[in-house]
């Protein structure tokens, strides 16, 4: 069996031979056919028009502070300006982003950032856009149409050219320890668009695997029921061990570490780091519904693969004892 259809098997609700590992198992690559994020080190615009900045802390570019391209959510037609996604090289920019892919060989997922919610923030800012989800939900569910539209016509693109295995979306929904709105709202405006998108990959033959930072424990039985194949990263606050002994024949779980108190934390030591990797290992992976995934910012990156690795060794060589 490829490690490619090992992963399979989990996306598909079904045991693996053994826990598949991102950093063994699968090849991502960002697409870059349309510019969503700004991705350079000095100042610049996404095809939006937000304004972006390097930012040492974040490795990344993040939002300039004070930057709003909408400045009146009633008129947003009148800032906003889709994407054409048609004009494009398609085919060039799949052939340059998924160079390096071992397609044979391993699981192949496209990632995309700004989903949703993120899109609506960076173009109004955090603030603003609560407040109309609250204020003018009929016109922050104007937009999301109209944005799920545009990102649908992207998923067919990169079905058509990239012909990855998967799409993942980064859309955050929560914080640390709360959503950054009420479930209830989520559910109102949210949760029809999100399912469109992922019937729109399902219909182009791509798992869907939703991301999304932070406490998503309350949604995720909404993800279940609308399709989600797959939720990442699941971290700590949420428990998941619990969530994953109870879910974990529904969804598969991506990473499930606790990065914040844990993997991320400056001064972090080696023996937390094993005893995370023996808490993940031991009794979150067992049973399948499971991919062992690192955080964005690990401290030791490289002592925490190494550590994944050993119990996915001995996995592997019980499978032929």
């Amino acid at each position: 069996m490829t490690r490619k259809d090992n992963v399979k098997l989990v996306m598909e609700h079904k045991k693996p031979l053994w826990t598949p590992n991102l950093f063994t198992d699968i090849d991502m690559a960002l697409q870059s056919a349309v510019m969503e994020r700004y991705e350079g080190r000095e100042t610049g615009k996404d095809e939006f028009g937000v304004t972006y900045q390097y930012n040492e802390e974040a490795r990344g570019p993040v939002q300039v502070p004070g930057d709003r391209v909408v400045k009146d959510i009633e008129n947003w037609r009148e800032y906003v300006t889709f994407p054409d996604v048609e004009n494009r090289d398609w085919e060039a920019a799949a052939a340059r982003d998924t160079a390096g892919w071992d397609r044979e060989n391993k699981f192949t997922i496209v990632q995309m950032f700004n989903g949703m919610f993120e899109r609506s923030h960076l173009l109004m800012g955090y603030e603003d856009t609560l407040c109309a989800l609250l204020t003018d939900p009929e016109i922050m569910e104007e937009f999301y149409t109209e944005f799920v539209d545009y990102r649908i016509s992207m998923i067919r693109k990169i079905a058509q050219y990239y012909k990855p295995d998967a799409i993942m979306i980064f859309d955050d929904y929560a914080a640390k320890d709360a959503l950054m709105m009420s479930a209830e709202t989520w559910r109102k405006i949210f949760k029809k668009q999100l399912k469109r998108l992922i019937d729109a990959a399902h219909d182009c033959g791509m798992y869907y695997i939703l991301h999304c930072c932070g406490y998503l424990r309350p949604l995720l039985e909404d993800f279940i029921e609308i399709g989600a194949d797959a939720v990442h990263p699941v971290q700590g606050e949420n428990n998941p061990q619990e969530l994953k002994a109870k879910y974990g024949d529904q969804i598969c779980f991506c990473g499930c570490y606790n990065n914040i108190r844990i993997l991320d934390r400056e001064g972090v030591t080696e023996e937390e780091i094993k005893e995370e990797v023996r808490h993940i290992m031991e009794d979150i992976a067992p049973g399948g519904g499971f991919i062992a995934w690192s955080s964005f910012f690990c401290q030791k990156p490289e002592l925490y693969r190494r550590e994944i690795q050993k119990y996915i060794d001995k996995e592997k060589q019980d499978i032929h004892t």
